[in-house]
């Protein structure tokens, strides 16, 4: 696998696997999870310019066939922030599994502390998101707090867990899905 920078063509990726209620279960934290294309266009509209202050959205490639399966994005919420919040969705069926999700986190972890030089990089998902959880572990992140009935999606609340990793914990780099 391997992460490029979003292009506009990418938006109608995104919008497919943004309406898709399987992807986003995991991957958004709202009952509502549709969003139009127009209201895509809209939210990566500065990240598209490089004029984005706070996120940095990547394309997930396969190598082999060099098609998308995914997306994974970078969120600091200030001006020269020290951390940032990772998330990852992999939306194609056939790539999860198989430690794609690992090798993602591990790829934006690298980013997070090699190029864009943060202290911290902190994760957020769904306690039954086993995927994530594992994904996390194996790259050494710890769960720094279990929130509960924070998540409201499909008719239910559900404990949320925030995981995080210091530069000073990152010991190695994870092998290759």
């Amino acid at each position: 696998m391997y992460l490029r920078g979003l292009e506009k063509e990418d938006l109608q990726y995104l919008h497919k696997l943004m309406n898709d209620e399987e992807v986003m279960e995991l991957a958004r934290f709202r009952p509502d999870h549709m969003i139009s294309m127009e209201g895509l266009e809209k939210e990566y509209e500065d990240e598209l310019k490089q004029e984005s202050g706070h996120r940095r959205t990547f394309i997930i490639v396969d190598n082999q066939s060099s098609k998308p399966i995914g997306w994974a994005s970078m969120r600091w919420w200030r001006p020269f922030s020290t951390s940032t919040e990772l998330g990852i969705a992999i939306g194609e069926k056939d790539h999860r599994g198989k430690g794609v999700g690992t090798e993602v986190v591990g790829l934006l972890t690298d980013l997070a502390f090699d190029q864009y030089n943060m202290h911290k990089a902190e994760m957020f998902t769904r306690q039954t998101n086993r995927a994530m959880l594992g994904a996390a572990e194996k790259n050494g992140y710890k769960v720094e707090g279990v929130l509960r009935e924070t998540i409201y999606f499909n008719g239910k609340y559900h404990d949320g867990v925030m995981l995080g990793l210091l530069r000073s914990e990152r010991t190695s780099k994870i092998p290759k899905a």
